[in-house]
């Protein structure tokens, strides 16, 4: 059977390590940071980092013509500038000198021109009515779709900017346009930057592109569920590219992994609304859902004791469980806890570039300050939150995009138990027997020897909870 892998695209600077994040206290520090961005992909020698105030400077462009750039962030003698076309370059020093000529960025009719250029094959158009520019060698209905879900993300009454200001976030348009590059094929996509197997696509922080390919394995097997990730796909890296673009994430600040991912795929719904439109904030994610209640399953026999939370929370990179993980954290805490939500946003939207929250500490390299920072907000009581997001999951529709493929039904008889029988249905045999071994070493020793269990395969869903109900009636 075929089993898609749900893996997000990663969405910082050459694939940046935020496990390698200067640890940063909000509000900043007095004292200076020093930083490597090397360690970022990034080529500049070690220095003490100060933002940009907005300054000019003569430079040099990517093909070596003459530029004025703006000062993004110094580090040390050398800086990143801000091109006209949107992309951030390391300058040594030497490489650029003060200007008191304005910054202004590309048209889109001149920034078409270089993309042409630098994509001789595909076609190249500009929204009429958004900052967007298109290039793409995959079909017209793919690119049409992909345009109206993205530039309905930034509409004005009900787009990404209108959720920063109720987060009370300033916000403001995009300065530059913003460049979308859509593949034909995942070997052409591949083939423009190597990445790590199951990257559907990203957003590039360092160019400020979004890049993406149609085609897909598995929209030859299930092309209703490839469907599903492809808008959630686009949502999800246009929501990245956005919030870097209106004030809100800042290019090359590092925030918490589970926030970056989370609150992407919360802005990520997986239909559209009329006229193909991005349909809003908060939507439940079937696939995201999917893969947690299989984790919530294997962990059935557990109570829930904050575990999940505190991995989540401190990961310096997620798995694809953890987006989902992310996903279901953020949504629980934007519905449940909305002002201590929007309290955190806002202190994390004020972290700079190549600033953190706080730095990986070995064995684990699990952030601890960024768990510091949740329960300023949210409190250290994480058991509680976790039973509570348990409980907020539960509450929520959702439909199992694999409904129609084989489950299991784990059996679980226990002599001198009340109730003497356990049920549970799960998608695959793995998850069926983890739940088995973990009930039996629950129970009393006294009582482990005596359980009978057994596993039960069936051709979808639905017989399988029908059985496993029967099952619980018997005598």
């Amino acid at each position: 059977m075929y089993h898609p892998r749900f893996i997000r695209g990663y969405s910082v600077a050459l694939l940046l390590a935020i496990s390698l994040a200067p640890a940063r206290n909000l509000p900043a520090q007095n004292a200076p940071t020093i930083v490597d961005p090397r360690r970022f992909g990034i080529e500049l020698a070690p220095g003490t980092l100060a933002k940009g105030k907005g300054e000019t400077v003569s430079t040099t462009d990517e093909n070596g013509q003459p530029a004025i750039g703006r000062v993004h962030v110094r580090v040390g003698e050398g800086a990143i500038i801000l091109l006209p076309d949107g992309q951030l370059v390391p300058r040594k020093a030497g490489q650029f000198t003060p200007s008191a000529r304005p910054f202004e960025p590309l048209s889109k009719d001149a920034l078409l021109k270089r993309l042409a250029a630098e994509f001789p094959s595909f076609k190249t158009r500009a929204s009429t009515t958004a900052p967007y520019v298109y290039v793409y060698n995959a079909s017209d209905e793919f690119a049409t779709a992909t345009s109206r879900i993205l530039e309905s993300m930034l509409s004005d009454t009900k787009g990404l900017r209108a959720f920063a200001d109720n987060q009370r976030i300033d916000s403001h348009s995009p300065e530059i346009p913003l460049v979308v590059v859509m593949f034909r094929t995942e070997e052409e996509f591949q083939n423009y930057r190597r990445l790590p197997e199951g990257v559907v696509a990203y957003y590039h922080t360092l160019s400020n592109r979004v890049f993406m390919y149609e085609q897909s394995r598995l929209g030859q097997v299930r092309p209703d569920l490839a469907l599903r990730q492809s808008i959630s796909t686009i949502a999800h890296e246009g929501a990245h590219q956005i919030l870097h673009n209106i004030g809100v994430q800042q290019r090359l600040s590092l925030w918490p992994m589970w926030l970056a991912e989370g609150l992407a795929e919360y802005l990520a719904p997986t239909s559209t609304g009329k006229g193909l439109t991005w349909k809003g904030t908060g939507q439940v994610n079937d696939m995201r859902m999917f893969e947690l209640e299989q984790y919530l399953k294997s962990r059935a026999a557990e109570e829930p004791n904050g575990e999940m939370i505190e991995q989540t929370v401190m990961a310096p990179r997620l798995t694809s469980t953890g987006y989902a993980a992310a996903w279901s954290l953020t949504h629980y805490l934007a519905k449940a806890k909305r002002v201590e939500f929007a309290a955190y946003l806002r202190d994390v939207s004020q972290l700079g570039p190549l600033e953190g929250v706080g730095a990986a500490a070995e064995p684990k390299g699990l952030v601890r300050e960024n768990m510091d920072l949740f329960t300023k907000h949210f409190g250290d009581d994480l058991k509680d939150h976790e039973r509570r997001l348990v409980l907020h999951l539960k509450k929520l529709p959702y439909s199992d995009p694999f409904a129609d493929f084989p489950h299991c039904v784990a059996l679980l008889t226990i002599p001198g138990q009340r109730p003497p029988r356990q049920v549970g249905t799960f998608h695959s045999p793995t998850l069926a027997q983890k739940w088995i071994r973990d009930t039996i070493e629950g129970l009393p020793a006294d009582q482990r020897d005596k359980a009978d269990s057994s596993i039960r395969v069936f051709p979808n869903r639905a017989q399988a909870e029908s059985y496993a109900r029967d099952w619980l009636r018997l005598k």
